[in-house]
């Protein structure tokens, strides 16, 4: 009986083996048609084209992936020690695939229920960063492993860890241990010191966290890590590892570039890197043409500058104003195309991208949202009056919220026309009271916005980070009269024999009619003739141009945003650690006084010679003058008139003599009674 069944057993072995030679054999012959072919030498791969990255306007502005190799023979042993034992320790003999590590990662990651644990060997990093880098699936995995299996039987291990060696990325722009070797200790790769050979090991597997140069603690731990590694594989000895720790470590100055274009490009790189994978991004020998305009990057750089530079002796002492920062973003309204990206004063000096970052508030520059919000929900228009006056609201099992006025003062009943141009919180407070976030956020999400806004009522006063990038294209939508263009930063990406692997065709979205936005661009225009934004008419910018400033509570930050027919530019003003910036007399710098003159600079650069061009005025669209108390048509008793543009549908009748009199003044309106007669 028992015979039979290790007979029985024996069979099931067998067919399983079959079938795993049979289907491993299929996958093989299914996927070797799509196997890339490999080089005649290793050697040739370390030789391979860098990528060029050009702007608009032709010119060169960036050179990725220029390589130093160097023979095995010209590494030091140390690092060749230090990489086998954190990253494959059993490379001499396995056959490109370390079934045990395998193995060991699978259970770790079971246990903790997360990826926490790799399996790859050096052979298989290889085939990924050589062939497959750019892909993002299963498929790629197996051809990976096949690929891997090739290597071995095709190279020596030699060849193969040389290779390794020549390719991998470092961080800080480092691809190769020589170039590496070269970036942080401004050595030969033939002469790091143990500890140094440790540290460099410790950077592919996260070139970022483990950098020196931001992180040097966790550098030196992971070194320390990858010494008792050496030591547990006897590839060094304890008292070795002991006097590794015990040596000094010297980092070289960290080499950083201050070519202004480098916020634009990095942007670029950080969206194509997610597609194609960095290897093949660097040393594709591509071709990337962009939309950046280097002019108009030249004009944000210098006008920014310029003003920040004027504003340090307004700044309090105790502040620091060489921190104070600057974003600026321009947008072509009728593609979508970014022509200027800047993320800071100073690219050598700060890489954080604060054009594309949302940790910043938008204060009132979010307004025109909730207007629009309440125009189209509650059929109100810019003649529609709403009382300014303080009020509270009360919220269930929380503190009642009370907003205040900028200035703290309050004009009582107001078109909402004259109450955008002023920027009253009162009045956006209310109207988003009347129509609840979540279709404000709907509203927001139509222009493009994509960053997280808070469902709370202080979300009218623009108390949810958003990214200069995506305030200048939702200000895009409102100048091409309600077409939404996704922004786009690369225009075509051509290969190294000069086919084209991408172009990018743009094809708007009508997220509104013509008819609905103008309203609201009309109210934004005055925001630049009358309102908070007139320092942009008073520093001789004369084309037709409509904007919104933003100041947060406290000073934190300042905005304007603002767009004519073309361009729609954004720009944010503030120190990257939330200190106020309040000035020596006690005030603070508004979306008026620090953001607004670097739009003025760059707008009147980058329109410069060309035509003034105005906003087309849709059929349905009617000009008229009302009263700023009542809304309607004014009369001989109007004390302050402002044009508005209304739907012709939209009622501007005066309002009955009745109406204009208070209910509670009795003897007033009696008397007025008696006058009727006299005033028909």
């Amino acid at each position: 009986m028992i015979g039979r069944l290790l007979q029985f057993l024996n069979w099931i072995i067998i067919i399983f083996g079959l079938v795993s030679i049979l289907t491993v054999s299929g996958i093989y012959i299914w996927l070797s048609k799509d196997l890339p072919q490999l080089p005649q030498s290793l050697e040739h791969i370390n030789l391979s084209l860098p990528t060029e990255i050009y702007s608009a306007d032709g010119e060169r502005i960036k050179v990725l992936g220029e390589r130093y190799p160097v023979n095995i023979e010209d590494i030091s042993p140390n690092f060749l020690k230090a990489i086998i034992a954190v990253e494959d320790a059993r490379f001499y003999s396995h056959n490109g695939i370390d079934h045990r590590a395998l193995i060991r990662a699978l259970i770790a990651n079971f246990r903790t229920k997360k990826i926490v644990q790799g399996g790859s060997t050096i052979t298989q990093q290889l085939s990924k960063n050589l062939f497959f880098s750019f892909e993002r699936n299963w498929i790629r995995k197996i051809k990976e492993l096949l690929v891997a299996f090739q290597l071995e039987v095709t190279f020596g291990k030699e060849q193969i860890l040389e290779a390794y060696c020549n390719q991998i990325y470092f961080g800080s722009g480092a691809y190769g241990v020589e170039e590496a070797s070269q970036t942080y200790f401004k050595s030969r790769a033939r002469d790091l010191t143990l500890l140094q050979a440790a540290m460099l090991a410790g950077l592919p597997n996260s070139p970022n966290n483990a950098n020196p140069f931001v992180h040097f603690e966790k550098a030196m731990k992971r070194a320390n890590f990858i010494l008792k590694r050496m030591v547990s594989e006897n590839l060094i000895s304890s008292s070795q590892r002991e006097a590794a720790l015990n040596s000094r470590i010297d980092l070289a100055s960290p080499k950083v570039e201050s070519n202004p274009n480098l916020y634009f490009v990095d942007e670029v790189l950080a969206k194509l890197q997610k597609i194609y994978g960095k290897e093949f991004v660097h040393f594709g020998g591509l071709k990337i043409f962009t939309t950046l305009d280097t002019r108009y990057q030249y004009f944000a750089l210098k006008g920014a500058r310029n003003h920040l530079e004027a504003l340090k002796g307004k700044i309090k002492k105790e502040t620091n104003s060489e921190k104070l920062q600057v974003a600026l973003v321009a947008i072509e309204n009728k593609s979508g195309a970014v022509k200027a990206l800047l993320g800071g004063r100073n690219y050598s000096h700060s890489q954080f991208n604060r054009a594309v970052s949302n940790n910043r508030l938008p204060g009132s520059s979010f307004k025109p949202f909730v207007y629009l919000t309440a125009m189209e929900s509650l059929n109100f228009s810019p003649a529609t009056v709403v009382n300014d006056e303080p009020f509270k609201i009360e919220i269930p099992g929380a503190e009642p919220w009370e907003p205040q006025n900028f200035d703290e003062e309050y004009a009582g009943n107001i078109v909402l026309k004259k109450a955008l141009l002023k920027s009253i919180n009162i009045v956006s407070a209310k109207l988003m009271q009347q129509v609840g976030p979540d279709k404000v956020i709907r509203t927001a999400r139509k222009f493009g916005i994509k960053s997280p806004l808070g469902r709370h009522l202080s979300l009218a006063l623009g108390t949810s980070g958003i990214s200069p990038l995506e305030i200048a294209s939702a200000y895009s939508v409102i100048a091409n009269l309600g077409i939404y263009n996704e922004p786009y930063l690369i225009q075509q990406i051509e290969d190294f024999q000069g086919n084209r692997l991408y172009e990018h065709f743009y094809q708007g979205v009508q997220q509104y009619g013509p008819d609905t936005l103008y309203p609201l661009l009309d109210m934004m225009r005055g925001v630049v003739e009358r309102g908070t934004g007139k320092i942009v008419r008073r520093m001789g910018f004369q084309h037709p141009a409509a904007g919104k400033t933003g100041t947060t509570n406290g000073f934190k930050d300042a905005w304007f945003n603002g767009f004519t027919k073309d361009i729609s530019t954004s720009v944010w003003v503030g120190f990257d650690n939330n200190d106020s910036m309040k000035t020596r007399s006690g005030k603070g710098l508004t979306g008026a006084s620090a953001a607004a003159p670097i739009w003025v600079h760059f707008m009147q650069k980058a329109l410069e010679g060309k035509t003034k061009v105005k906003f087309p005025v849709p059929d349905n669209i009617k000009i008229a003058t009302v009263d700023v108390k009542t809304g309607k048509l004014p009369d001989e008793f109007s004390l302050e008139k402002i044009e508005i543009a209304v739907k012709e549908d939209v009622d501007l009748s005066p309002l009955p003599m009745e109406d204009l009199i208070p209910k509670v003044d009795t003897k007033l309106k009696l008397e007025v009674e008696k006058l009727k007669p006299s005033l028909n």
